[in-house]
């Protein structure tokens, strides 16, 4: 301080950029050091402004984006923009100048490729064959058959041949199961349940035939590929109804109506292999076992007869079969055909292995390229689901689909189903409702036994003049045995109110023959005694009768059938007349019997129930027509009425589809079949149709044993009516006189014990037609012409008159409590009846 000596320190920090840059001399490295240095040094410490943000960085912090600044700025423009200090006016100390706002915001573009995550690649799937989605929004248009998916071929064929224009209930919800190539439907087999008349048939042939018709423009497919498609029915008659609607639908053209025929279509072009065939009981073996060699592609059979040729006729071909069919499979297992069936399924599996096997090895002459791994579809047609029914489908049947007609509108996914079949058909309740038709007039009518006959002949008269239209008009009667069915047959048509009675007329058998080549040689061998088939009765004006049972053989049976439903043949002009068919429960299932107006139980079903009685009436009121159904019930059975209408209505009490059968007097019936105004004119007519059946069974020996026959078949089969039905048909409460009146008869029950007798004896009927014509007649011969000749028959008459004048005025005989006959108790008629 003495040396008064004062030093300048400047203390800002600002240095100038020229001071530090004019430094000369030194290492390269040790400038490039100051000069880094001056210019951290030189960066202002101003707060930013809202516009150019900056971020505080340390030295060793490099930022954290790169910025990309569009085109106003130059490519090296840092993420922060800094301005440059001005050197000169920065060295002298002043303030750093504020930097210049550009003319629009500063835009950073960011790379989208640069520091993003890790990301590993997703396994490699193997490729799969891309899967058929059923759209579950698409709308379905089930009211026509193109809407179900159905072949333009068929639509076309059905609406212009066979004038069947829009499908049914149970059509409609199983053709688009039986239609779908969906995996998830074709590895199923089918259930269909639906009521009778409901057109089944249809249900399972069209789509057998859309299946197989694609085959036909493939060049190696003829009829010799084999048998594809195998459909089972219980009776001979369903078999050959079914077989005859596959022929109708087989005709169909194979080419479209507008397709052009003088350039066909080569390429696509279809065959006419599809020939159907039908095997039944009856027919030679040895023309069946010709015609399985040729090949039947599509075969309709019965139980008996197919197990037949699957064991016996090596020519069978049925290793490619793809379709089973079983139809009325309650009425197969009723008939006892489980273990048939179970046989034929058997051996159908083991003809399909063997033929694999041969195709495999090399062994067969057949084209290869069949698609062996493709399994058989089997169907199960049924109207009841019993517990048999239930059995059956558990043996036939894989994971089964059931199909209803109830369920139009349900979808298929919501019919669970359990993965076993049996438990998989039960229905939600033990008790099974099985209804007839909605629209079917169901009527009955208290007859006492006496009045049978005459009741029965007043309804088929009643019917038959009811009917507006008498062209094809048709009515069935059911009876319980195939005698009483010989018996009414050949009662109204032989007898006669005044003279000569008429002829019934033998039945054409050849009208029945086929065209094929196989069945002209089983019809060579010449039949001396034709049996007769139609017959007329003068008490029913232009209507002519028929009969059916089980009994009769295969060319009669056929040929009344045919005759009764109308085809004459192809020559021959449908039938114009009515037609009354009299027939046992043989013709109760299945069969479609078209324009039945009326059917009749004139004996009640005595196995089955109200199944059996549903059955029955399910003849008439199909596919949505009308009929009536007429039941006659005894006075002792007059409870058999709720008994039904209970089975019928079963667990509902809906009462706009409560089932209830309607009740006609006697008298009603006997009026409107007779005449005869308000009086009692028809008890007298009655009473004259009534004598003209006895005079006919006493006409001779032949009649009188029909009338007997029938009786005896009768009672017996009134008394195999199950033991819970007992309490209404037991065989004590019927009055045997009265019953033998219904049956024409003028005997004692005792009388009718020894019926049998004229035909023990054969030997002695056969000798004595050698005796000569003088030698006197045995002591039998003599009572026989005695008790049977026109005196006796008069004096008869003459006594029933009497006995009218004294009991009622005006000459006709009253019901009174009394008997014509002395009649054996109860008791004695249960051992008759087990005699």
């Amino acid at each position: 301080m003495d040396d008064d000596l004062v030093l300048n320190i400047v203390t800002d920090g600002n240095l100038s950029l020229k001071s530090g840059s004019g430094k000369k001399g030194g290492r390269w490295t040790e400038r490039l050091k100051v000069k880094r240095t001056l210019k951290r040094k030189s960066r202002p410490e101003d707060k930013p402004t809202r516009a150019t943000p900056v971020s505080k960085t340390s030295e060793n912090d490099r930022p954290s984006k790169k910025a990309r600044i569009d085109n106003t700025q130059t490519k090296t423009t840092p993420d922060v923009p800094v301005a440059q200090p001005n050197s000169s006016k920065q060295a002298r100390g002043a303030q750093p100048a504020q930097l210049a706002l550009p003319s629009r915001p500063t835009q950073i573009i960011s790379s989208l490729f640069s520091y993003n995550p890790k990301v590993e690649a997703p396994a490699p799937r193997p490729v799969e064959a891309p899967k058929i989605i059923e759209p579950s929004n698409a709308p379905l248009d089930s009211s026509t058959f193109s809407g179900l998916g159905l072949n333009p071929l068929l639509i076309s064929h059905l609406s212009t041949k066979m004038d069947i224009q829009k499908p049914t209930a149970i059509q409609r919800a199983s053709l688009p199961v039986l239609l779908s190539t969906l995996p998830s439907k074709t590895s199923r087999d089918v259930f269909l349940q639906s009521q009778t008349g409901s057109g089944k048939t249809f249900s399972y042939l069209l789509p057998i035939i859309q299946d197989l018709l694609p085959l036909s423009s493939l060049s190696y497919i003829d009829r010799s590929i084999g048998t594809l498609a195998i459909i089972i029915a219980p009776t001979r008659e369903l078999a050959k109804q079914i077989s005859d609607v596959l022929e109708a639908i087989l005709k169909m053209r194979l080419r479209a109506e507008d397709a052009s025929t003088s350039s066909p279509d080569t390429s696509t072009q279809l065959t006419r292999w599809l020939v159907s065939g039908l095997l039944v009981g009856g027919a030679t073996r040895t023309h069946e076992k010709a015609r399985l060699r040729k090949g039947v592609p599509i075969l309709v059979s019965t139980p008996g007869r197919l197990l037949d040729h699957l064991q016996n006729t090596s020519s069978f071909n049925v290793g490619k079969c793809r379709w089973l069919v079983l139809d009325e499979a309650d009425q197969l297992m009723e008939l006892g055909f489980e273990e048939t069936i179970t046989g034929i399924i058997q051996g159908l599996d083991g003809r399909r292995r063997m033929a694999k096997q041969a195709m495999e090895e090399g062994r067969t002459n057949e084209v290869g390229g069949w698609d062996w791994e493709r399994r058989r579809k089997t169907v199960l047609c049924s109207a009841t689901i019993r517990e048999d029914v239930q059995k059956l489908a558990g043996t036939a049947l894989s994971n089964p689909l059931m199909v209803k007609a109830t369920e139009v509108d349900k979808d298929n996914k919501d019919d669970k189903l359990s993965s076993n079949p049996e438990k998989s058909l039960v229905i939600g309740s033990t008790t099974e409702t099985f209804t007839p038709p909605s629209q079917l007039s169901q009527k009955y009518v208290t007859v006492p036994l006496k009045l049978r006959l005459v009741a029965l002949v007043a309804l088929l008269r009643k019917l038959v003049a009811e009917t507006q239209v008498r062209r094809g008009a048709k009515i069935i009667v059911f009876l319980s045995c195939t005698d009483s069915v010989d018996f009414h047959w050949n009662l109204l048509g032989g007898s006669a109110m005044d003279g000569p009675e008429p002829e019934a007329s033998s039945g054409d058998s050849e009208d029945d023959s086929d065209d094929n080549d196989e069945d002209k040689g089983a019809k060579s061998t010449p039949n001396a005694h034709p049996e007769k088939v139609e017959a007329q009765c003068s008490l029913l004006p232009d209507v002519t009768i028929y009969r059916l049972h089980g009994s009769l053989p295969n060319n009669l049976r056929l040929a009344a059938l045919k005759g009764f439903t109308g085809a004459q043949g192809k020559n021959k002009p449908v039938q114009e007349m009515s037609s009354i068919l009299f027939c046992t429960s043989v013709a109760s299932r299945g069969l479609d019997l078209p324009l039945v107006r009326a059917v009749i139980q004139y004996d009640l079903p005595t196995e089955g129930g109200a199944t059996e009685y549903v059955h029955r009436v399910g003849r008439t009121a199909r596919a949505g027509k009308g009929g009536e159904a007429w039941a006659f019930v005894a006075p002792s059975e007059v409870e058999w009425v709720k008994w039904v209408e209970g089975k019928m209505q079963g667990e509902e009490k809906n009462e706009n589809s409560r089932v209830s059968l309607t009740g006609v007097s006697v008298e009603e019936l006997l009026r409107s079949g007779f005449g005869g105004g308000r009086g009692s004119e028809y008890e007298q007519r009655a009473t004259e149709v009534q004598l003209a059946f006895e005079r006919w069974v006493l006409q001779n020996k032949e009649n009188a044993l029909l009338s007997r026959k029938a009786f005896l078949s009768y009672m017996r089969a009134y008394a195999t009516h199950p033991s819970s039905e007992k309490h209404i048909f037991h065989i004590r409460n019927l009055h045997m006189g009265h019953l033998a009146k219904a049956f024409a008869l003028r005997d004692a029950p005792k009388s009718v014990k020894v019926a049998r007798a004229p035909t023990q004896k054969k030997h002695e009927v056969k000798a004595k037609s050698h005796r000569t014509s003088n030698k006197p007649k045995a002591d039998g011969d003599k009572e026989w012409d005695r008790d049977h000749s026109g005196d006796a028959e008069k004096r008869m008459q003459a006594i029933v008159r009497a006995q009218g004048r004294l009991t009622k005025q005006g000459g006709v005989m009253a019901s009174t409590g009394a008997s014509e006959f002395q009649i054996s108790g109860g008791y004695d008629l249960e051992k008759l009846v087990g005699r």
